[in-house]
């Protein structure tokens, strides 16, 4: 069996954290790499959103650049942390 590309082991984590962080009454039916982590979506509020930023730097050992890193752009979807993800780890 092929060992699963990194950016698909990122993405699967980032998903485990936002619906773990989530729970059951915000996460929506259909999880997938373009669910939204705010409205539409997971719903998250800021400190959700917190949660989130906290647990994915302990999980992957990356530390997030307040001002660089957390835009609206970075933080849209679960893609686009496991983007960001990936661009810190290198």
């Amino acid at each position: 069996m092929a060992t699963p590309a990194p950016h698909d082991h990122v993405l699967d984590r980032v998903q485990t954290i936002v619906t773990t962080i989530a729970g059951p009454h915000r996460t929506p039916a259909n999880v997938g790499p373009g669910t939204a982590l705010g409205h539409s979506g997971f719903w998250l509020d800021s400190i959700a959103l917190l949660e989130v930023i906290i647990a994915c730097e302990a999980e992957f050992g990356i530390t997030f650049d307040s001002g660089a890193d957390l835009t609206a752009k970075s933080l849209r979807t679960i893609e686009s942390l496991a983007q960001l993800i990936l661009t810190k780890g290198r």
